[in-house]
């Protein structure tokens, strides 16, 4: 059987002006970055388009995706390839001129991460002070110049905001200009090495000290997201999201990670299915990603994958599919 892409992610940039407390890329901000040039990228965007369905949707990310100078380029590009696009963005650099050029470059949908209506709250899990202030200027005017362009807040679920997201979800419920929200779940911060159980040590304080009170706050998105309301989460990822609170250490899925299924760019070019697997090509050498994908050296990648049981960021916040062990049988309380 053959497979297909079901996922794609162009991680334009690992650079950014923030300083978040659950990523740390900008910790290597002084390296240079040597990124393929923009004829490279269409090369990649123009073979890629081959492989998948149509309505196929590629994601920009970072990083701060918008500091890739070219990024609306490659996403109008993308549009006129058939696909549909997505960035994730912290809103800092969005501004009249910014949200005027999102708007031309045919963006399908932008993720604004905003974790709390709280300023303060915000501000201190971003690690800049004025991020929240950006972001709520991001919305006025991407709703402005880029009415064709989906807004979608991004928020995580930590210890910190717990208390305040409910509030958060119901302004984006009442607010006309925001199409949906996506929920997140901490994952061991970016640019960190592999630690089985972060939630216990170094990185404790990203996760909820009150699990049962995470859990309360995921039912109450299921009610709503089963109302078929503005939550961008499926059902299924929602009951995932509670198997992980309870046992971080427990694969949530029945069967084997579907990241075999995926095809990732790092900011220099690098192709790979997992960012835990062997690099497989690099677009600036003008590795095909079509002869990449149906390669042995993939099929022994997707071998590894499918003997992999840990949870990762891309299985269970970016790209999750069903199959999940959550017992279906279980009463939402």
């Amino acid at each position: 059987m053959e497979i297909k892409p079901g996922f794609c992610c162009l991680g334009i940039t690992n650079k950014c002006m923030l300083k978040c407390r659950m990523c740390f890329k900008w910790q290597n901000d002084a390296i240079e970055e040597n990124h393929p040039t923009i004829e490279q990228y269409k090369n990649f965007i123009s073979n890629f388009r081959a492989l998948v369905d149509d309505d196929f949707k590629i994601h920009f990310g970072g990083g701060e995706a918008l500091l890739f100078d070219g990024v609306l380029d490659l996403v109008r590009f993308s549009v006129e390839k058939g696909f549909l696009t997505n960035i994730a963005s912290n809103g800092w650099l969005i501004n009249e001129d910014m949200a005027k050029r999102i708007g031309d470059s045919g963006l399908n949908e932008i993720n604004l991460s905003l974790d709390s209506l709280n300023e303060d709250t915000h501000d201190y899990l971003r690690g800049v002070k004025g991020v929240y202030r950006r972001v709520m200027r991001s919305i006025k005017y991407l709703s402005k110049y880029a009415s064709d362009t989906n807004i979608a807040i991004c928020s995580v679920i930590y210890d910190w905001n717990l208390d305040e997201l409910m509030f958060l979800l119901d302004w984006v419920m009442n607010n006309d200009k925001i199409n949906s929200i996506f929920f997140l779940v901490p994952m061991q911060p970016n640019s960190t090495g592999v630690d089985k159980g972060w939630w216990e040590g170094k990185y404790a304080y990203l996760w909820p000290k009150d699990e049962e009170k995470a859990e309360v706050f995921i039912n109450e998105l299921i009610k709503i997201r089963t109302a078929g309301r503005k939550i961008g989460n499926s059902l299924e990822q929602l009951e995932a999201f509670k198997l992980y609170f309870r046992y971080p250490d427990k694969f949530v899925k029945k069967t084997k990670c579907n990241l075999d299924k995926a095809v990732h760019i790092s900011a220099v070019g690098d192709i790979f299915l997992c960012f835990r697997r062997d690099i497989l090509g690099n677009i600036k050498d003008g590795d095909n990603i079509r002869e990449i994908w149906h390669s042995e050296a993939a099929g022994e990648v997707r071998q590894k994958i499918a003997n992999c049981k840990d949870n990762c960021h891309f299985l269970l916040n970016c790209f999750f599919e069903g199959d999940c062990s959550f017992d279906h049988s279980e009463k939402v309380s």
